[in-house]
């Protein structure tokens, strides 16, 4: 039977008949697919599917359905209903889900959390008092951490013990806590295994612990766990004392989010927190509206450019034919250097202490691109423009080679300036930088113009 079909006018009468055939039939389907289905029903037979799921599947669900609708569900759900299915969820995800929550809302489900569950309850509350861009916000509380004098059989069974009763998410590690949980080691699960049982932890452990803190941007927790292909990474507070972890999954999720918001800043849009169709109207306008009106804006000094060079555009209005050539080059330019240092800033290959390496090398390459265009622009005028013949191509030519120059520079040289001051380089967006380079690009070119030209 297909899972549309069960989710479709009759879901009432299936879940009122029969709810066990509906459960078998879930059992099937991936909790993505299901989640996904829910987004299409009605409010109320979404309501009634989370009822009739075991607590540990709608848990599951529910953290896949997006944050506006998972919040109407919980409220239409009763409290203690609600409370039960956040008890099935892991640590981190029922915090994310808190967070996202109306206060009202949140109040209420924490206080019947702390009637089914005081413990979940405090630790959900610990977990969504983090800033939600840290390694704390991101983190899980479900780890094995073991003292230094346990024997490797004993840490072995303690494994076995927390994955049966599923009291951690996933379990890469064994960390060994001494002074206080504060963390003195890690041992694999692989060296955990080919160790001597009668070996305690302290035998086995690698004393140099790759860490990182509670407050660290969740960036730099994702940069780190890259860099050191672990599965999982420890998170500690300011005196060692062991919090956490952030797993893979996790980071696969900040990464995906950081680049999505980078994708957006550069094409000069505020990010949106929501899916595309779930974001509302006015969210959605206000996300675009901001950056096209800053943009429009500058256009004006392209225009303030072209009425200062008036007359000499009338004295040789061959000169206008060329400007879009002209100023579109140097922008190309420009948004492909500033494309190429976002992306180095990004993950640590350039700084913005390295502004003078990375400027040397923008102006070699940028005059090596514009003395290949500048050759076509140089061939385009002389052959095929009406006007001065050699002296209106050699205007193009210089223009050209000028313009992309320039626009490389400032296309790598912008985002290092926005970094230095403390801002995010993707704000420094590809439209941005075309932008500037259209004014500046317009402004050596007619100023080339009148030179060469000799034009009154």
């Amino acid at each position: 039977m297909r899972l549309s079909t069960l989710l479709g006018p009759d879901l009432r009468q299936t879940l009122e008949q029969e709810p066990e055939a509906l459960r078998d039939a879930l059992d099937e389907f991936h909790e993505e697919d299901i989640a996904e289905i829910a987004e299409d029903l009605p409010l109320d037979d979404v309501v009634a599917l989370m009822r009739a799921l075991p607590d540990e599947l709608a848990a599951t669900v529910l953290e896949r359905i997006p944050d506006e609708r998972r919040a109407d569900i919980l409220e239409k759900l009763k409290p203690e209903e609600a409370a039960t299915i956040l008890v099935e969820m892991e640590p981190d995800d029922r915090a994310d889900v808190v967070q996202t929550l109306e206060l009202d809302l949140r109040t209420t489900l924490l206080e019947v959390l702390d009637q089914v569950d005081p413990e979940v309850a405090e630790e959900t509350r610990e977990l969504a008092a983090y800033p939600e861009h840290t390694a704390g916000g991101i983190m899980t509380t479900g780890f094995v951490g073991l003292a230094p004098d346990t024997k490797v059989w004993q840490a072995i069974e303690e494994v076995r013990r927390l994955s049966r009763e599923e009291e951690v998410e996933n379990v890469y590690y064994v960390y060994v806590l001494a002074f206080g949980d504060k963390l003195q080691g890690v041992v694999s699960l692989r060296d955990l295994i080919l160790a001597d049982p009668g070996q305690t932890l302290a035998d086995v452990m690698t004393e140099n612990v790759v860490r990182v803190h509670d407050m660290d941007e969740q960036e730099e927790v994702a940069r780190t766990i890259a860099k050191y292909d672990f599965q999982a990474l420890p998170v500690v507070d300011q005196q060692g004392v062991m919090l956490g972890v952030v797993t893979v999954d996790d980071v696969v999720d900040v990464v995906i989010e950081e680049a999505t918001e980078d994708a957006q800043r550069m094409g000069a849009v505020t990010p949106i927190e929501d899916t595309y169709f779930g974001t509302g109207f006015l969210a959605y306008w206000r996300s675009r509206v901001t950056w096209l009106v800053v943009l429009f804006l500058g256009g004006f000094l392209t225009a303030n450019v072209m009425e200062g060079f008036a007359d000499e555009l009338q004295r040789a209005i061959v000169l206008a034919m060329f400007i879009p050539l002209i100023i579109s080059t140097g922008g190309n330019a420009g948004s492909q250097s500033a494309t190429l240092v976002i992306r180095a800033l990004a993950v640590e290959e350039v700084r913005p202490a390295d502004w003078l390496k990375v400027a040397s090398r923008e102006l070699a390459v940028g005059l090596c691109l514009g003395l290949v265009v500048g050759v076509l622009g140089f061939g385009r005028a002389f052959f095929t423009a009406e006007g001065p013949g050699v002296p209106l191509a050699l205007v193009i030519a210089i223009s050209i080679v000028s313009v992309v120059t320039v626009g490389s520079l400032l296309g790598s040289l912008l985002p290092l300036l926005i970094q230095r001051v403390g801002l995010d380089p993707a704000v420094s967006s590809t439209p941005f930088i075309a932008s500037l380079s259209d004014v500046v690009g317009l402004l050596i070119y007619l100023s080339i113009a009148r030179a060469l030209l000799h034009l009154p």
